[in-house]
């Protein structure tokens, strides 16, 4: 059932707090069985079955560009606030960012998952999730012990011979340089060159709203989900969490539960837990926030993943088809080798088409990515005011092995660039620096479907011009030759240029009971109160070696078998 207002003071079992990745997973789930009454609550828009907007459903994330489905005016510094900050697209949408986002689906490694267990996530080692992974899976290309074929989302990978002529050539540099294929990413975790999985079908996305809240789960008289509702704080009767205060629309109202469930993803769930109560005493009080129980942990421990990007102009002929609604199709994955780092730290992501607009469906990028970063970021309240977003600070490169790394992934993509199989596609590649400039380029809209048309035919008239125009656009230019031969003034660029994914968490990890830092247990349980849960991302003790959307799905997954095991009956 789904209702637009609160019309009555009904107490749940549950209460989950975003109807994210994971927190659509969660109200699917917990409804299963017809035993728990779940009240899921959502800040943005609804996706309704049979009624999905046409961006929302496209298989290319048209949907990305469109500023409705984000949080207005929330920004991000990749470094700290004084090297500036930009716009930093965080769903405010059913299904969240897997409604917005690329759709790239990896695991991660088994490495990954043993470090969590190792930072005290018990029970999540590779063996402990690899069957929450096959749950949540049908996958198009591989059966067997290591893949699911009856699960909700479809997994795919683009068949090579449908791979655009920037993909096939660096197909033939991986093979000329003995670099190995990698036909399943999700199950072969050696280095290589490799097929991205991709959660959709050639015609639809498949976001966790799509594929877990769909017309039959939405019946459920059990289910109830309000969407347009912001969640002002979590009510607490001493140390028991009891219920949620929201706003709706011009008036606020309360929702009381037995276990409310923290959704809201790596930004906004350490956010409410710390408008809350719960979080550093100190700043909490500077804040004049009650405190409910002094946990220095939330909002530390933040990861992303650090990117840079080098852009090309593509020759028509080198172009990806209008057919293939695909983001990327392949990608490296390797090692620095550095000593202390772990394996499958970089990789290099591969894109022959950057946007919706005409002009992105002329520019190639490759995007050289550290998979593994040493340096925290933090997630720091500014107001126990709802309507003051947080300071987020990502830190990369403090720790100076995160320049080194990422410097070799940079490296490797300019010399792959240099190969004469990918320089005879393009133009003279260059730099890009992520801006807000660009971003504002790249907005769905009838002015820059006007303004990209006429940069592209500019392009296509004058491409000896399109070398200088681009770069000029993008960044500085750049003789990227010189510039990874110079190793200071490659860590000054990387420095200056550094940009991020959008893959935020770990700022409420997971951990051991005698960890200070650590903010819930392995079940999502919040250290110091009771009746409270977090699952999203934000719990993870360290990133995954990929994107985020699946391990998150994974991790909802799982949570609501601890959690139907821990509530064996209605309460």
């Amino acid at each position: 059932m789904t209702i637009s207002a609160p019309t009555h003071s009904k107490a749940f079992d549950f209460i989950i707090v975003g109807a994210g990745v994971a927190g659509c997973v969660l109200a699917s789930r917990l409804t299963e069985n017809g035993k728990f009454s779940v009240l899921l609550l959502e800040a943005g828009d609804d996706v309704v079955p049979g009624s999905e907007p046409a961006d929302i459903l496209d298989s290319y994330p048209t949907s990305y560009y469109n500023k409705q489905y984000v949080w207005s005016g929330l920004k991000a510094s990749w470094r700290t606030e004084q090297f500036g900050s930009n716009h930093f697209p965080q769903g405010r949408i059913m299904g969240g960012g897997g409604s917005v986002m690329g759709m790239v689906s990896l695991r991660g490694t088994p490495a990954d998952y043993a470090q969590w267990e190792e930072s005290g996530a018990k029970g999540w080692a590779w063996n402990d999730v690899l069957p929450y992974f096959c749950k949540l899976e049908n996958d198009f290309n591989f059966t067997g012990s290591l893949h699911g074929n009856d699960g909700p989302i479809p997994i795919r990978r683009i068949p090579e011979a449908q791979w655009p002529p920037l993909t096939q050539a660096l197909s033939a540099y991986a093979q000329s340089h003995q670099i190995p294929f990698i036909s399943d990413m999700n199950g072969d975790f050696r280095d290589g060159f490799g097929a991205v999985p991709m959660c959709n079908t050639p015609h639809r996305r498949a976001s966790t709203a799509l594929c877990y809240l769909t017309a039959d789960t939405r019946k459920r008289p059990n289910l109830t989900i309000m969407n347009q509702v912001l969640v002002r704080r979590i009510m607490f009767e001493g140390c028991r969490a009891v219920g949620v205060q929201v706003k709706v629309g011009d008036g606020v109202a309360e929702f009381r539960a037995n276990e409310v469930i923290v959704s809201g993803g790596g930004i906004f769930s350490p956010t409410l837990l710390m408008r809350s109560g719960i979080g550093d005493a100190k700043n909490l009080q500077d804040l004049g926030i009650d405190v409910v129980a002094n946990r220095p942990g939330v909002g530390r421990n933040l990861q992303n993943h650090p990117i840079m990007f080098l852009g090309m102009h593509l020759k028509r002929k080198a172009r990806q088809s209008p057919q293939l609604r695909t983001h990327p199709s392949a990608c490296f994955r390797f090692s620095s080798g550095l000593p202390n780092t772990a394996p499958s730290d970089l990789y290099i992501n591969i894109q022959s088409k950057t946007s919706w607009s005409p002009l992105g469906q002329q520019i190639g990028n490759l995007a050289p990515c550290l998979l593994r970063p040493n340096s925290r970021g933090q997630v720091s309240l500014l107001s126990a005011d709802l309507d003051v977003h947080p300071k987020i600070e990502f830190r990369f490169l403090d720790d100076p092995i995160d320049t080194e790394r990422l410097g070799i992934a940079f490296a490797q993509a300019v010399n792959m660039l240099s190969d004469s199989r990918v320089s005879a596609l393009s133009g003279i590649p260059f730099p890009v620096r992520f801006t807000d400039r660009l971003r504002l380029l790249n907005e769905l809209n009838q002015k820059n479907v006007l303004k990209t048309s006429v940069l592209a035919a500019l392009l296509d008239a004058c491409p000896f011009g399109s070398d200088f125009l681009l770069s000029t656009m993008t960044g500085d230019r750049v003789d990227l030759k010189a510039l990874v031969a110079d190793s200071a003034r490659l860590s000054e660029f990387i420095h200056a240029n550094v940009a991020g994914m959008f893959h935020p968490v770990g700022a409420c990890r997971m951990g051991n009971a005698s960890d200070p830092q650590a903010v819930v247990d392995s079940s999502g349980l919040v250290y110091g109160v009771n009746g409270l849960r977090v699952a999203d991302s934000s719990i993870m003790p360290n990133l995954i070696a990929g994107n985020t959307n699946i391990p998150t799905i994974m991790l909802a997954e799982k949570l609501a078998d601890a959690i139907l095991q821990s509530h064996p009956t209605v309460n």
